[in-house]
């Protein structure tokens, strides 16, 4: 019996299908000989056009509706058959070579647990963004300075800052790849429940008994447009609750000032969430008294986390539309609706009091 594939590569699409086929032939396209990686696609959805050609091409394909982003995925992995899993999400594409640099990395480097590498940024056509109007995580320019980083097992002093602060190795899932074990057993059972999987397979690779490297090559097309941006009130309440469960996560693991990073970036998207919400339900005309209660819980969250009251102006805003709301609803409520429109005009984004990512 041959042996099975090196890597498993799972294409996840959940309710998307514009950019799936680019994504699976960039697959498909690459310089590593074909037995040596599959793909499994996990889609929320049929088409029977894409199904079609997918599996003339041998693509294992899969139907899951599952909404939490975490336990999709995990099934998507146990499915695998590889020892290494690399993710791609169906709007991203791998270079051609990118499955070949990780063969041997992993060839070279059998202890190696976690990979990420950099991206490099294309528009909805698929035509290459210019560097200068790349993001600063896009950039990443701690990997310009370093080069890339690998880290031991026995070794990892310093990794979570380099890797969440300086290299940005927690954004995009469709530049790493993992050793599938490290999403079993209790690990993968905390991965089930995340909403945020980039930042989840970083820190399972930081904790894990084996190497972490982080490559300064661009193997990566990350497609940027207003189809991939949600931050929609519902996510923001879902990031909350996983990057909380990833700190005590980092806590048991030893990695407590990443913990004390992640409660942060945790209680950043929770103040965006109850500001979110209190400008929503000023939004919808609701009762005086429901206002007033939402604005003394936001009011006392701000002042329980001091550095998401000084960051900004705007950190007060929803506090101060709802303190005006208690005294004048009909002039407080269109004057919030127009300022939570403006800030998603402005930031790229659907307006949050539209509701839930649908």
């Amino acid at each position: 019996m041959p042996p099975g594939p090196e890597i498993s590569v799972v294409v996840g699409a959940y309710r998307r299908s514009e950019h799936l086929a680019s994504a699976v032939r960039s697959v498909l396209g690459q310089t590593l000989e074909r037995d040596r990686f599959e793909i499994v696609v996990t889609k929320s959805f049929d088409d029977p056009g894409l199904d079609a050609a997918f599996a003339t091409e041998g693509v294992r394909l899969r139907r899951d509706d599952e909404p939490v982003i975490g336990r999709w995925l995990r099934r998507a992995v146990r499915a695998a058959r590889a020892p290494v899993v690399a993710f791609l999400d169906d709007d991203d594409e791998f270079v051609p070579d990118r499955l070949a640099h990780l063969a041997e990395l992993w060839r070279e480097q059998p202890d190696l647990g976690f990979y990420r590498n950099r991206v490099a940024v294309i528009d909805a056509a698929g035509a290459p963004v210019p560097i200068e109007r790349w993001r600063r995580h896009e950039v990443d320019a701690g990997l310009d300075r370093s080069g890339p980083l690998r880290r031991s097992a026995q070794d990892k002093t310093g990794l979570w800052e380099f890797g969440a602060q300086r290299s940005w190795a927690t954004f995009n899932s469709s530049t790493m790849a993992i050793r599938r074990e490290l999403l079993d057993g209790p690990v993968g059972d905390v991965f089930e429940r995340t909403y945020q999987p980039d930042t989840f397979l970083f820190l399972a690779g930081l904790l894990a008994p084996f190497a972490v490297y982080l490559d300064d090559r661009r193997l990566t097309r990350y497609r940027y447009y207003g189809g991939n941006v949600s931050h929609r009130l519902r996510r923001l309440h879902d990031w909350a609750d996983s990057e909380h469960e990833m700190a005590d996560l980092a806590r048991r693991g030893g990695e407590r000032e990443y913990a004390v990073w992640l409660d942060r970036e945790a209680a950043h998207y929770e103040r965006m969430y109850r500001g979110g919400l209190l400008l929503r339900r000023i939004g919808d005309g609701a009762d005086r008294r429901e206002v007033a209660r939402l604005t003394r819980e936001y009011l006392r969250f701000l002042g329980a986390h001091p550095a998401e009251r000084t960051l900004t102006v705007d950190a007060w805003a929803a506090g101060i539309y709802g303190v005006g709301y208690v005294g004048a609803p009909s002039l407080v409520r269109p004057i919030a609706r127009a300022r939570s429109a403006a800030r998603a005009a402005a930031e790229g984004r659907p307006d949050p009091l539209d509701g839930p990512d649908g």
